[in-house]
């Protein structure tokens, strides 16, 4: 998988715990067949709860640039739909 995610800013300026996560949850992404990255993309939040994590708005927005990297475009599309609702929702 693709580490350059690592090098952006927003990344640099996270909390190290949030990071390890980050980078745990990268490899496993690489591991994770294509059919089900879906299912792995909305399990995240969950796991990161049962971890003590919580991510800002701005955090998850890299956090989902992260999963989507490997998903194929009909997923990619399926999560910027979930990204734009939640963000409706939010406001």
């Amino acid at each position: 998988m693709n580490r350059a995610w690592k090098d952006d800013p927003r990344v640099k300026a996270m909390d190290p715990k949030k990071v390890d996560f980050l980078t745990e949850l990268a490899e496993q992404i690489g591991q994770t067949p294509r059919h089900r990255m879906m299912n792995r993309f909305l399990s995240v939040s969950l796991e990161a709860r049962r971890n003590g994590i919580t991510f800002s708005d701005q955090e998850t927005e890299v956090l989902a640039a992260v999963l989507a990297e490997s998903m194929d475009p009909d997923d990619r599309a399926k999560i910027d739909l979930l990204r734009t609702l939640s963000r409706r929702i939010g406001n």
